[in-house]
């Protein structure tokens, strides 16, 4: 879940007792612990009702829904549990970022390879460079990952965690750029679930370089605070790159970029990394030296010029989402649109369309069939399908439009007034309870996707210090697409009955058509 960062993140969940699934329940994760003082225990992560702006809401996706609690390992403390450390922080050595770390323990040692530079730049030729932003051996520790509470089993799950990263793009300030590759980096690749990158203006340097808690959990940084005086603005407004477990890297098609630095209003990269350590990997997790991110190929003078076709990301999410168990076959829909408001000034510069280029469609291991489409004058025409559908592996990687259809080669335009669907067939046969969560936990499902278009348009507002502009797009309404502050991110939030509904799909897409949304679980 690219998208499991920020939106539907109300849920934590509670321990099925027959079959150890999870089950949800609402809280809130403060920000991360302050470091005690000596001798002292570290405060508790403390749960009610999660709130939060790009989560009035899942990272995102992401966002998040469905973090989960866990009745394994802990020893009770008072009232409550607590982030857990296993040694006092007298006794944590420090770690040169430079040398392999080594975590010893009873059960199994974990060894970790040397960390890479935190921020290198690397030129390929003459005007292209490797930008490598990665952590800077982060212990994923009692910061990243809590305990649950003994009195009210809710919490922030053991083996579910994120760390968060910001840096300035290099030669944003000066110039204009193209980002035309994407490469993550994982340190452990089973135990991470997701990076999700975001172009920000100059205002994330008021954020910490790398940063924990719900900050980062929810995609803070992506929320507007509108209750502060002056209405101040989230620095960070657009998502740029999204990695799954099991994907590989993006690159993006001929003459198209990510378009980056001066006068675009995006000069910065925040990044969250979403950790989910393996249901058979023994508690209490670990800490290890992570120096996971994104390695980023940028373009800039003649070779960004070659490249005139800005790309921008649109995503659509259900939050809500609950599957009823016991079932082989299980499909759930949902549209979003129409974009005319939203794409506007895309619209316009596309002559009234704009291009799908690349889809990254998403669900975790329950997920069996995938299909997105368009929907015009009632009738479904979809542009991407993957029928034999395998979560965490390639299928979550970026693929080119269309994908898996019968139609010419023709690319995918969507008009202003055309609305999307997406259709998600799931097996909840070996599931236990009486359904399945969306959430970003073990046991949970999403039903989402991102997808590449042109053309973005993406411009600084006027009067920005050496081209650091805030960007400019229309704002999410405050009607109901309202339901996070990013650009061209799309939750739909509404509640869905999980018992007799029959209704035929084509029937959904025209209501959805005429202006209404229609959603099908059969």
């Amino acid at each position: 879940r690219g998208l499991g960062g920020a939106r539907g993140g109300g849920m934590a969940s509670r321990p099925d007792e027959e079959a150890g699934e999870i089950r949800t329940a609402p809280f809130e994760l403060e920000p991360e612990p302050t470091p005690a003082p000596r001798g002292r225990k570290p405060a508790a992560w403390r749960a009610s009702s999660w709130t939060g702006g790009a989560a009035s809401v899942a990272l995102i996706l992401l966002v998040l829904g469905g973090l989960a609690s866990s009745r394994e390992g802990g020893a009770a403390r008072g009232g409550g549990w607590r982030p857990h450390d296993p040694r006092s922080a007298d006794a944590r050595p420090v770690v040169d970022p430079r040398s392999t770390l080594t975590v010893d323990g009873p059960d199994r040692p974990v060894a970790v390879g040397a960390a890479e530079e935190m921020a290198h730049v690397e030129a390929v030729d003459a005007e292209t460079e490797r930008w490598s932003m990665l952590l800077p051996a982060t212990s994923a520790d009692h910061r990243v990952f809590g305990r649950p509470r003994w009195n009210e089993l809710a919490g922030p799950d053991q083996r579910l965690g994120f760390t968060c990263h910001r840096r300035a793009i290099p030669r944003a300030l000066d110039e204009p750029l193209s980002i035309v590759g994407f490469e993550p980096v994982t340190t452990r690749p089973e135990a991470t679930h997701h990076i999700t990158a975001f172009g920000c203006d100059a205002g994330a340097e008021s954020l910490p370089e790398t940063f924990f808690g719900a900050t980062c959990a929810v995609w803070a940084f992506a929320v507007n605070k509108e209750n502060e005086e002056g209405g101040k603005k989230a620095p960070c407004r657009v998502m740029i790159y999204a990695y799954d477990k099991g994907a590989s890297g993006f690159r993006t098609p001929k003459g198209t970029a990510v378009k980056v630095g001066k006068g675009t209003g995006i000069t910065h990269v925040v990044y969250q990394v979403h950790y989910l350590v393996p249901m058979d990997e023994a508690l209490p997790i670990k800490p290890w030296a992570d120096s996971s991110g994104i390695v980023f190929e940028i373009a800039r003078g003649e070779a960004h010029r070659s490249r005139p076709k800005s790309l921008g990301v649109m995503a659509a999410m259900h939050t809500l989402m609950q599957l009823r168990t016991g079932e082989a076959k299980l499909p759930f829909s949902y549209t979003v649109g129409p974009f005319r408001d939203r794409l506007a000034p895309d619209f316009e510069a596309g002559a009234g369309k704009v291009t799908l280029v690349a889809a990254h469609l998403h669900g975790h291991h329950m997920l069996k069939r995938y299909e997105t489409g368009l929907v015009r004058g009632g009738k479904q025409e979809p542009f991407g399908v993957i029928p034999a559908y395998r979560g965490y592996g390639p299928d979550q990687s970026f693929h080119p439009l269309p994908l898996g259809v019968e139609r010419d080669a023709a690319p995918v335009t969507m008009g202003p007034d055309d609305v999307m669907y997406i259709t998600c067939t799931f097996d909840t046969s070996d599931a236990s309870g009486d359904r399945v969560d969306y959430g970003v936990a073990h046991g949970a499902e999403m039903c989402g996707q991102i997808l590449y278009y042109h053309p973005f348009v993406s411009k600084a507002e006027a009067g920005g210090d050496g081209g650091a502009g805030r960007l400019v797009r229309p704002e999410p309404t405050s009607g109901e697409d309202r339901d996070n502050d990013l650009y061209n991110v799309f939750f739909n939030v509404t509640k869905i009955p999980t018992e007799g509904v029959e209704q035929d799909m084509v029937e959904g897409a025209a209501h959805a058509l005429a202006g209404g949304s229609q959603f099908i679980v059969n």
